[in-house]
């Protein structure tokens, strides 16, 4: 398990490889390739949708599930993976949020 550290984006930018959507992130000491599945970009916001596009606008939402699955020791390998169940599971706690905050609106 890592300690708790601000994790960001870090280069390669976002980018889109066979069916999963593939993004950086970094704590300034590791750095991890977060692969999200089409089925997570495809939950993130309606309409369903799997595009480079969906990946760049949510990449911080998909930055903030990798750096949770990061602290709960879920990395392997410098890999972390933001599954549909991920997204679901955001969007059941942030019911109260105000709309324009969360990524579950239409796009």
């Amino acid at each position: 398990m890592h300690e708790e550290s601000e994790i960001h984006l870090c280069e390669p930018a976002p980018f889109i490889y066979f069916e999963n959507g593939q993004i950086a992130v970094t704590d300034d000491s590791s750095v991890w390739l977060v692969i999200v599945t089409c089925e997570a970009m495809k939950a993130t916001a309606a309409p369903p949708e799997k595009s480079l596009r969906r990946l760049i606008r949510y990449a911080e939402f998909y930055r903030d599930l990798a750096a949770a699955n990061i602290r709960r020791g879920e990395d392997v390998d410098g890999k972390v993976w933001v599954r549909e169940s991920d997204v679901l599971a955001a969007r059941g706690s942030r019911g109260a949020m105000d709309q324009s905050s969360q990524p579950f609106d239409s796009v």
